[in-house]
């Protein structure tokens, strides 16, 4: 079967990594998805521990035409009466766009449409549609090329990892375990997040260095209901705890008290309390000293401006200040924001493109060195 593995633009780099980190190869890596062609445990074993992915498609029809009764006519032909499961109410989810398919709720229906045909033409009664909280959830996707239909193996977003988290401007689960694979950190190096908010980044950096699955209940997910998966013991799939090999340790501070709470009720729904300490601490009062031993890295997310009210430029002064203070240490900073990245006083080795929040920001890696005079270091 192929799988179509869904991220936030950008971040097709990372979760092949953690794809190949898991022994699966991928077929394709493109700027929109990532492609594999596995087996139906492999599918489930991915489903249930990604970290990086969004959503995770199993694609039953592929190179379909895009326009309105064509498509309907293809999707006719797929054998729904073996993909669907009786009584379970199911909706399609639409994305992207053709020439003739521009609106997602039209698209939607088309496919539904053929759906329906499906399961007239063979005899066969349709299981209920559910517009408002299907158990499955049939995935098309548009392009000017053709289409792609498929079934979301889960029904529903991937990023959430249950820890009810409340914050301003919060970084996506999926999208922070993206950013730690793109940086390529691993166990054996500390990790201190200076603007740690409510823990998100810190955690899935943490969790990705360490290896640690996401770990979702089979139950909660669409394959436990697909027949496809009916002959797997999906419980057993579920990732084991890996080995504990080289450590990390993490630290995070942040100016505003009110998060900190939160940032360590988080980290102990991760499991990863007794390696991540919390404090209220501004940047621009952070002592190295007072740092764990180096060489590590430094992950954070500092304001950008745009959603967050005040000033930033100053933030982000302060933090190239801290990281010139660490020599040998690695810099791995969100930007959304491209006049703010001079402040830090910093030359980066890497920039990678990402979509966050539906804005265009890049990911910046660098490797911090001694500089004798730091205020004649290039800025970028």
């Amino acid at each position: 079967m192929q799988l179509r593995l869904c991220a936030a633009g950008g971040l097709q780099q990372a979760v092949a990594r953690e794809v190949e980190r898991m022994s699966v190869d991928c077929t394709e890596v493109g700027h929109g998805a990532v492609r594999v062609e596995t087996d139906a445990a492999t599918a489930a074993r991915l489903t249930l521990a990604l970290r990086t992915v969004s959503r995770v498609i199993w694609e039953v029809g592929v190179g379909l035409p895009n326009t309105r009764h064509e498509l309907t006519r293809a999707v006719a032909q797929l054998g729904w009466e073996k993909l669907l499961p009786a009584g379970r109410g199911w909706a399609v989810r639409a994305s992207g766009r053709s020439p003739t398919l521009t609106h997602s709720g039209f698209a939607a229906q088309v496919v539904a449409d053929g759906i329906r045909e499906r399961f007239a033409a063979v005899g066969r009664q349709q299981p209920p549609v559910d517009l408002e909280r299907p158990e499955i959830l049939v995935d098309l996707h548009l392009a000017a090329q053709g289409a792609e239909v498929g079934l979301d193996l889960a029904a529903r977003s991937l990023h959430p990892r249950g820890s009810g988290r409340r914050a301003v401007a919060p970084l996506r689960e999926d999208v922070a375990a993206g950013l730690a694979h793109l940086a390529e950190i691993d166990a054996g190096s500390p990790i201190i997040d200076p603007f740690c908010g409510s823990g998100t980044l810190l955690a899935e950096t943490l969790a990705v260095a360490l290896g640690l699955p996401a770990r979702r209940a089979a139950r909660t997910l669409a394959l436990s209901r697909l027949p496809r998966f009916s002959d797997l013991n999906l419980e057993a799939l579920s990732p084991p705890t890996p080995v504990p090999g080289e450590t990390t340790a993490g630290w995070g501070f942040d100016a505003d008290t009110r998060v900190i709470t939160q940032a360590r009720r988080i980290l102990t729904h991760y499991g990863l309390d007794e390696v991540a300490r919390i404090r209220a601490c501004a940047v621009d009062r952070l002592d190295p000293a007072s740092l764990p031993p180096g060489p590590g890295w430094i992950v954070t997310n500092p304001p950008w401006g745009r959603r967050l009210g005040g000033e930033p430029s100053t933030l982000w002064r302060a933090l190239g200040t801290l990281a010139r203070r660490l020599p040998g240490w690695r810099l791995a900073v969100l930007s959304g924001d491209p006049s703010l990245t001079r402040h830090l006083g910093l030359r980066a080795d890497r920039r990678f493109p990402v979509r966050v929040g539906g804005v265009d920001a890049r990911w910046l890696l660098y490797s911090i060195r001694q500089v004798r005079n730091p205020s004649s270091a290039s800025l970028r």
